[in-house]
């Protein structure tokens, strides 16, 4: 496959370039069918037409990069985590009243979940650093859906509690550039990197295949479409320059490099006649 210079596009100009694919020949390309969370489809790919696999492609390698852009800052983790330790103070007074009921199956149902789900007195878990908060918020959420704590959460009715515990550890997961099951986040740079490579081969897989049937297809309706989706992407390597690579020496100076080493070698003694 053919480079034609996306490596020289920059992150925002990638990211940009979702609104071209909202607009002229692509707007009416729909890759509804196909656009799932996992990008993962159970419509198979191999039968959809060529333009919908070309759209969905270049649109996930964009998302794949604003993901990777998007790591929270600072502050929006600040948030996240107030948003986690309210989630964590409300079940544990919710399930410290609960150890307070009248009903013994119901006071020792809460009892257990305290001593399972959380640390300390009750809030420790709190004052965790942020990937140690993901972690314990997992781990609650995968515990208490399994026996024998699933039949308790049911028993005192800590469910949305749970759910709540669990869309704060998402979001803070998600704001450290986490995914489900990750131990700890991969460097930012590693996944900006990684992400600017996967949109370059797409837009080049995406531009080659394009042009090829462009080549290979006659005058008409089907060929002006194929332009017609070109353009953008053609737009695109016009509006990010190849930079120049850096100038190599000149041959003339190479060359008097090499004499002027063969000169500082010494010459052969010439071996007696015998």
């Amino acid at each position: 496959m053919a480079g034609y210079g996306y490596s020289f596009v920059t992150d925002k100009a990638f990211s940009a370039f979702a609104r071209d694919l909202e607009q002229g020949a692509w707007k009416s390309v729909s890759i509804d069918k196909v656009d799932v969370p996992n990008r993962v489809p159970t419509a198979l790919l191999l039968e959809a037409p060529k333009p919908v696999v070309w759209k969905a492609r270049a649109v996930w390698s964009i998302r794949a990069l604003d993901e990777a852009l998007g790591v929270a800052s600072a502050a929006a983790l600040a948030e996240l985590d107030t948003e986690w330790d309210a989630s964590q103070r409300a079940l544990h007074l919710f399930l410290a009243s609960a150890a307070e009921s009248k009903d013994p199956a119901h006071r020792d149902a809460a009892v257990r979940l305290r001593g399972a789900l959380l640390a300390g007195a009750g809030t420790e878990q709190t004052q965790y650093a942020y990937d140690a908060e993901v972690d314990h918020g997992w781990h609650q959420i995968a515990i208490a859906g399994k026996a024998p704590l699933a039949a308790d959460v049911k028993k005192v009715g800590a469910g949305p509690y749970l759910k709540r515990v669990e869309e704060a550890t998402d979001a803070l997961a998600k704001g450290l550039g986490r995914s489900a099951g990750q131990k700890r986040a991969v460097a930012r740079s590693k996944r900006i990197r990684e992400a600017m490579v996967a949109c370059t081969q797409a837009f080049n897989a995406i531009h080659d295949d394009i042009g090829w049937l462009i080549a290979h297809t006659p005058s008409g309706k089907q060929r002006d479409l194929l332009e017609a989706l070109h353009a953008p992407f053609l737009a695109l390597l016009e509006r990010s320059p190849q930079r120049a690579p850096a100038a190599a020496a000149p041959e003339e100076d190479v060359v008097e490099d090499a004499e002027e080493e063969d000169a500082d070698e010494p010459e052969a003694e010439e071996s007696a006649p015998e």
